[in-house]
């Protein structure tokens, strides 16, 4: 019977490793056999139960050396190239070096859409691997980005979840944990709504050890929900929004935690004070800083199409100069306010103030035939195309507009039925706007008398879609497996406010009409929806179109501007001496952010 008994040392020579990497299996593998007992030598195993664990995991032992390699797999699974693995390290060794305290954020920043989530997905890897055990991960408050977060980081970490190393979790479905399961690495999701984070604290102070295991906690878009301060109206007092003050605790619940704040606008975070010390009057803030220690700037990838495509001055040789088409401000105002004495059924295809709108769809579906033209001429599959209409929040705004996109619609439709040559002259133009940037692209259009009969062909056969997008139920219906706007047909157009923007991916963005106009515009709140930014097709950027007015075109140039500034200081390593420098605009027109979050900064 005792021959039958083995320890580690034993464990180590029957698989031809050494004993510590016995001890990592044993660690990181929850059907790793229970020991027979636990002598003062150490546990002793049945050989014939190691023996069949062994046979049964050969290929997942053949990556498992003596370190975690969570990092090294998931890189080769995706291909990470070598400058975002750089970041990714970098990241993971300064919170190291930083304490590892939650009184002290690092930052990743990136720009919009740039793959930021691919990156923080890497550094919960890379932290694994440097013996953390268990990933927060708070996302905006909406149930779309927690699902696509749920998915990404799901998909991500396949491999790993089928060889039960990593469980990721959802705070609003979880389980009741096992022992064995509470060994793996845990990754919880849970989105920043005050029952979501009252969750995630019950769950970290209702697991017995969790306190005493390495944390990592990533506050995804850290200037959204996450630094708020309230003044009461009587006492005059500041107090921190319900949700901040919930992440402040969440910080200081274990002995080894880090904190990475992620985003793309990081204004009100930089502008936080060093700490919230005893102000004139006595009192005396208790928050957690918010301020960075330090930030990683997220590489920016080859295929990236940002602000400077959208925002530079561009030769007439070069594609870029056709992106932007003016609209005017009095067609804007017109959409904002069911007045049918400015737009009426009768006259939608006549009036001035929808021309733009009129263009914008008509060189949408042109846009998106000679596309598919091209690249059927490639031999390629053809690619489905979406459109945005972004020029107000309010949901009456929302309906005004899709009643006069159903009256653009029908108008269009009907004539393309009767009297297709009615359309002609709209036809025309799309198709001579579009035939400048192709050109300028070095690229091919379709011959003219075929794109129009595909322009026909696609408003005939009731092949152009357009969704209203107001609310975060209406998305949750329209995402596909990815949790991406779903495009049903090759023609997709949403029409939408604040709910399509932070986190929010809408593959094969070709055309933005964008009209938003207050007073003073927030740069984090604009430049979060500049949903046409991200990893685009450059051939698809020659038929690209941007539509808005020229005061909003304006106060968008001076954005871009002040972001290139912020960045160019960090390029230059100006941070290091703890100077983050935050150009403002002296016209008054822009500020960084909302009042409110910078409430407690000089």
């Amino acid at each position: 019977m005792e021959h039958d008994l083995v320890g580690i040392n034993e464990i180590a020579a029957l698989a031809g490793v050494t004993s510590q990497a016995v001890t990592n299996w044993r660690a990181r593998s929850s059907d790793f056999p229970s020991p027979l007992a636990e002598l003062a030598s150490g546990p002793v195993f049945r050989k014939p139960q190691i023996r069949a664990w062994l046979k049964r995991n050969n290929r997942k032992l053949s990556e498992m050396d003596e370190g975690s390699n969570f990092y090294p797999r998931l890189k080769s699974q995706r291909n990470d190239d070598e400058g975002l693995a750089a970041c990714i390290d970098r990241i993971v060794t300064r919170l190291e070096a930083n304490g590892t305290s939650g009184r002290s954020p690092g930052m990743l920043l990136g720009k919009i859409q740039s793959g930021k989530t691919r990156a923080f997905v890497g550094v919960i890897a890379k932290a694994f691997d440097r013996g953390f055990d268990i990933a927060l991960v708070l996302t905006k408050g909406t149930k779309t980005l927690s699902a696509q977060t749920v998915r990404r980081l799901s998909s991500d970490f396949k491999e790993f979840i089928a060889d039960d190393e990593i469980m990721v979790l959802d705070i609003m479905n979880l389980p009741t944990l096992k022992r064995g399961e509470l060994r793996r690495k845990i990754v919880v999701v849970a989105k920043k709504q005050s029952k979501n984070l009252e969750r995630l604290i019950n769950f970290m102070q209702s697991n017995q050890g969790l306190q005493n295991r390495k944390v990592l906690l990533i506050d995804d878009e850290a200037d959204l929900a996450s630094v708020r301060f309230v003044r009461d109206k009587g006492t005059g007092a500041v107090a921190q929004g319900t949700i901040a003050g919930q992440i402040d605790e969440l910080r200081g619940m274990s002995n080894g935690i880090a904190f990475l704040q992620v985003t793309a606008t990081p204004y009100s975070l930089y502008l936080q004070p060093e700490d919230y010390e005893e102000t004139a009057s006595g009192e005396s803030y208790v928050f957690t800083p918010k301020r960075p220690a330090f930030t990683e700037p997220l590489p920016i990838h080859g295929g990236y199409v940002g602000g400077d495509d959208y925002f530079g001055a561009f030769d007439d040789d070069d594609p870029r100069s056709k992106l932007i088409v003016e609209v005017t401000d009095q067609e804007q105002d017109s959409l904002r306010k069911a007045d049918k004495r400015r737009i009426s059924q009768s006259t939608v295809l006549d009036t001035p103030n929808t021309t733009g709108l009129r263009r914008a769809i008509t060189t949408f579906v042109v846009a998106v035939g000679v596309r598919q033209w091209q690249q059927r001429e490639a031999g390629l599959r053809p690619t489905k195309y979406a459109m945005v209409i972004h020029n107000d929040i309010q949901r009456a705004a929302h309906a005004w507009q899709d009643q006069v996109i159903d009256w653009i619609f029908s108008a269009i439709i009907e004539a393309a039925e009767s009297a297709p040559d009615a359309l002609r002259p709209m036809f025309d133009q799309a198709y001579d706007d579009l035939q400048a940037s192709v050109t300028a692209d070095k690229g091919k259009m379709p011959p003219r008398d075929d794109a129009f009969d595909a322009f026909i062909d696609a408003l005939q056969s009731d092949e152009v879609v357009v969704e209203k997008v107001n609310s975060d139920n209406d998305v949750m219906k329209l995402l596909d497996d990815n949790a991406e706007l779903k495009l049903r047909t090759p023609y997709n157009i949403w029409v939408g406010g604040n709910i399509l923007d932070r986190g929010i991916t809408i593959p094969n963005l070709i055309a933005f009409y964008y009209g938003r106009n207050p007073r003073t515009m927030q740069a984090d709140t604009v430049l979060q929806h500049s949903r046409m930014y991200g990893n685009r097709n450059r051939q698809d950027l020659a038929v690209t179109r941007f539509y808005t007015s020229r005061a909003v075109y304006d106060r968008l140039y001076t954005i871009n501007a002040l972001e290139n500034a912020l960045r160019t200081a960090f390029d230059e390593k100006k941070e290091d001496a703890g100077v983050v420098f935050i150009q403002s605009d002296p016209t008054g027109r822009v500020r960084p952010c909302a009042p409110n979050k910078v409430m407690l900064s000089e």
